[in-house]
């Protein structure tokens, strides 16, 4: 068998090299047999770059990483990749690792029996195995699916262990010529196409931003390292670069590096005379602005859409870069969402796609499995195919994931529905939605096109032992974000025990948004919770006003605001409530209670920075403070408002007012947006003056004391006295002391 293998290998090799390919050969069968072949293949590639993925000790020369190690080859070139899947299948460092196999390069993929695999355990299902199912309760509808992919798909032999026979694989060849390679530092026209759009950018006119888009393989980071490396040599001053994690740079920092030999290279920065290439994170980018010539922004799609808006906004010259199709980020999400941002704030902005694959030719049979395999090329339907969706016109389903698995239009369509919405929509996220044991996946479908998408998880329901131990911090199961936020964070002990319904994505077609399918789409959800005899339904995501709006138009109020900033969304995360039953509607009336007696405390310390607007969605809805002044508070009170006491004197007293008036007066629509944001800004967050000035947009002390002024005003309109009878507030402050009536 030992020859023949290695006369198999051979021959997929010499295919590979000649049409600069990428070629697969699956060895299926038991683990010590699959890695007994392996062995044999790797043992005969000498002087070629090999990496493992395995949990195993692999007895054969090649880098070893684990299973989740495949981001760790970015930026590397292999000439073959062996991937264990008897480890378990993680399809995220899958998709990672794929793009380092340079073309002429094998993937070696470890199976178990392809008909047995999807029943076997995988190790990778603890991941979404929520308590209380193990890993080998989770079923393998996606196993099923990759298998059966595999065993089509064009550029893959296939070699089981009960059927050592296979037949070369066959697959057409390039559609067109290679494109010959540009002098110099660029492998394609296309990249040098790209580094001259960079230096364009950087030496141009201002506020005239650069989109960069590209599937995997193309280059787009190693242009920008190339561009950088150009603006340095050339004296630029500083270049800042920022991307979701600081090793998706590794590629851009290698090219700078390699190209500017006399530079000073530091982990995070590369200095060049006086020059630099500097590192940063977003968060950091937006909280703390750095001048700079130039900003690189790398793998964009996986950067939160409010941040991204502020680096825009701070920067005149920027280069946003990302990946269409990968592991990434959803570039696609990231191209329809961001172009309005763009058109808004920068509409002279300019784009460009890299199409030439840089390590492979076009056509490669590995890229087209994986696109497939893991729908990294999946759209939702066309727009004409569902423009006709209204109200009258769609059918509400909760979906059969069995008939999911084997419907590659619905699901494609519904995956890339989901792509398009959530920027940070991953391989795994497809694994989650087929197999997760606690998912349920509803749709609005126009004339069987999906018009609307939402994942819904079903959570809570604890035994009295583990819910003491979350509210105590000493447990969290694995799963159950909703219930262990309310318990552990919102200190709503019973939570736990309640049975809840998450939404954890939902999604309109872009063609038929505001028309009321997203709010149809959740009445269905709710219908369907009730039927099964859930407590609650509910939702947590990053903050944004126009996410929390939404949610409050259908009936779900944010009950909870964490106090620290998601690394991943630059946001507070939030915590929506509807009530489905009495016991969920004593707990949602129970968590906006504490709300409201927590929110200033939180937004005077840990939540200062929170935006005004957020701060306003959540005040809009917590219980009204009971709060009653005195006849010498109401005289305080009104000559601030009315005449010239000072900010410092009554400043307790404003503070009492704001926290009692503030939210009804929200909801009467009382206040404009600048009376609104200033009142929040000063008097519950304590901001200082100079920094609600430049928040706001406002001159300096002068106008921030005018203003409030105002606003205090409005606020004491309707404020009532113990007696409950309405005061004489006076609204011009005179000589005449009757104004000013003896307590």
């Amino acid at each position: 068998m030992r020859t023949a293998l290695e006369a198999l290998a051979a021959s997929l090799r010499e295919r590979a090299s000649s049409s600069n390919h990428r070629l697969t050969l699956v060895l299926s069968g038991s683990p010590s047999w699959t890695l007994s072949a392996a062995t044999a293949v790797v043992s005969m590639q000498a002087g070629s770059q090999i990496a493992w993925l395995t949990e195993r000790q692999p007895p054969a020369q090649g880098v070893r990483l684990p299973l989740s190690g495949g981001y760790k080859l970015l930026g590397s070139e292999l000439d073959l990749l062996v991937y264990d899947a008897h480890s378990g299948f993680d399809p995220d460092s899958f998709a990672a690792a794929l793009g380092a196999i340079r073309g002429g390069g094998l993937l070696l993929l470890l199976t178990p029996d392809l008909e047995s695999w999807p029943q076997l355990p995988d190790a990778q299902a603890a991941r979404i195995a929520v308590h209380p199912f193990t890993a080998d309760q989770v079923t393998g509808r996606f196993l099923r699916r990759l298998a059966h992919a595999l065993s089509r798909a064009e550029g893959v032999c296939l070699l089981s262990e009960t059927d050592p026979a296979p037949q070369l694989p066959t697959f057409e060849p390039p559609s067109s010529p290679p494109i010959a390679e540009p002098e110099g530092d660029c492998r394609t026209r296309d990249q040098a196409q790209a580094v001259a759009a960079i230096l364009e950018t950087a030496r141009g006119r201002a506020r005239r931003p650069l989109v960069l888009t590209s599937d995997r393989g193309r280059g787009k980071s190693s242009a920008l390292g190339i561009a950088a490396a150009r603006l340095l040599a050339a004296g630029q001053g500083t270049i800042l670069v920022t991307a979701p994690r600081r090793s998706a740079v590794d590629p851009l920092f290698g090219h700078a590096a390699r190209l500017l030999p006399l530079a000073q290279v530091h982990p995070n920065r590369i200095r060049h005379r006086d020059a630099r290439l500097q590192y940063l994170p977003p968060d950091e980018l937006c909280h703390d602005p750095r001048n700079a010539d130039l900003l690189l922004v790398d793998e964009a799609a996986g950067i939160p859409a409010p941040l991204l808006e502020q680096l825009l906004r701070n920067h005149s010259r920027i280069v946003f870069a990302t990946t269409v199709q990968g592991y990434e980020g959803t570039g696609r999400g990231f191209e329809l969402r961001f172009r309005r941002t763009l058109d808004r704030l920068t509409p002279l902005w300019r784009e460009m796609r890299m199409e030439t694959p840089i390590r492979w030719e076009p056509g490669d049979p590995l890229e087209r499995l994986t696109a497939k395999a893991l729908l990294l090329s999946a759209s939702p339907a066309a727009e004409d195919q569902v423009s006709g969706a209204r109200l009258h016109t769609c059918c509400f389903r909760r979906l059969d994931r069995d008939d999911l698995a084997q419907d590659e239009a619905i699901l494609s369509q519904l995956f890339g529905l989901l792509v398009l919405a959530h920027y940070q929509t991953r391989p795994m996220d497809l694994r989650h939605l087929l197999d997760g044991p606690n998912v349920q996946v509803y749709a609005l479908l126009y004339e069987d096109q999906v018009a609307a998408i939402s994942l819904v998880a079903v959570e809570g329901g604890f035994a009295p032992d583990l819910i003491r131990e979350i509210f105590e911090g000493r447990r969290r199961p694995r799963g159950h974000l909703l219930p262990q936020t309310l318990s552990a964070h919102a200190g709503i002990r019973e939570a736990p025990a309640l049975h809840c319904a998450r939404v954890i994505r939902i999604a309109v077609h872009p063609a038929v948004q505001g028309r009321g399918l997203g709010r149809s789409l959740l009445d269905g959800i709710l219908e369907d919770a009730r039927a099964q005899g859930l407590d609650l339904a509910g939702s947590s995501f990053g903050a944004t006003p126009d996410l929390l709006g939404f949610w409050e138009h259908c009936g779900f109020p944010a009950v909870h605001i964490g106090t620290s900033r998601n690394a991943a969304s630059g946001a507070n995360a939030a915590v929506v409530l509807h009530p489905l039953s009495p016991a969920g509607d004593s707990l949602q009336k129970l968590a906006l209670e504490r709300l409201g007696k927590r929110l200033p405390a939180l937004l005077a310390e840990p939540l200062r920075d929170l935006e005004p607007e957020i701060a306003t969605c959540l005040l809009r809805n917590v219980p009204q403070i009971t709060w009653s002044p005195g006849p010498e508070e109401r005289q305080e009170l009104a000559a601030f408002a009315f005449a010239q006491r000072t900010y410092e004197a009554v400043l307790p007293l404003l503070v009492d007012l704001v926290r009692a008036r503030i939210g009804p007066a929200l909801c009467a629509g009382r206040l404009d947006g600048s009376e609104r944001d200033l009142l929040i800004c000063k008097l519950l967050q304590h901001r200082g003056c100079t920094d609600t000035a430049r928040l706001l947009g406002l001159t300096g002390h002068a106008q921030v004391l005018r203003l409030l002024r105002g606003a205090v005003g409005k606020l004491i309109a309707d404020c009532k006295p113990a007696s409950g009878k309405a005061p004489s507030w006076p609204t011009r402050l005179r000589k005449a002391p009757a104004l000013y009536p003896p307590a």
